[in-house]
């Protein structure tokens, strides 16, 4: 069960026998149904994810609107960053949008490995710059690509989004309405 997730951090960072199992003694398996809410707005976000199945969503509300500001597939890591690290309010709210089954470890869990060994620091950092890379190739792509090219991009890598994902929540992460997203489905389809 911890598999998934040992091979997602040594992608990462080497972690030897030992730092494997003291990881595993502390993280936490759960089961989550759809709309599950893992983190509230306005609560203090205090657990890592590493979605194992199923899709999370971040979202928060915008001029009386939904945004989803991200979406989390297996195998990625989620939580509300801000919130986790800086132990304030979260300004998102994240749930499931399918069923989910979850790896999680806690923010005293972390700062307790943190303090055993510098291994875990460097993980931590080496998270963040991949998810930073992540989150500047998104702002780029709003910059660079037309909607039909963010959704034909969000398709080829997560080819089955629109059998797990309502059409509303993909039209938000690309930034787009869901009429706009209706429409370049239509002309897809008409091109298949």
């Amino acid at each position: 069960m911890y598999d998934p997730l040992l091979r997602r951090l040594q992608e990462l960072v080497p972690l030897n026998v030992d730092q494997q199992t003291q990881l595993c003694q502390l993280v936490q398996v759960s089961k989550h149904p759809k709309d599950d809410t893992l983190v509230e707005k306005g609560a203090v976000c205090d657990r890592i994810y590493f979605v194992l199945e199923g899709v999370l969503r971040s979202f928060t509300d915008c001029e009386d609107k939904e945004v989803t500001r991200w979406l989390c597939f297996p195998d990625h890591f989620a939580t509300a960053y801000f919130s986790f690290t800086y132990r304030q309010p979260s300004e998102d709210a994240i749930c499931a949008l399918t069923d989910a089954k979850l790896l999680s470890l806690s923010y005293k869990s972390l700062q307790y490995l943190t303090a055993q060994d510098t291994v875990w620091v460097d993980l931590n950092r080496r998270l963040l710059e991949h998810y930073y890379t992540i989150l500047l190739e998104r702002v780029m792509s709003f910059q660079t690509q037309s909607t039909a090219e963010r959704y034909e991009r969000l398709l080829a890598e997560h080819p089955t989004i629109a059998a797990e994902v309502p059409l509303g929540c993909i039209a938000s992460y690309l930034g787009m309405t869901q009429e706009t997203l209706s429409r370049i489905r239509r002309r897809r389809k008409g091109r298949s």
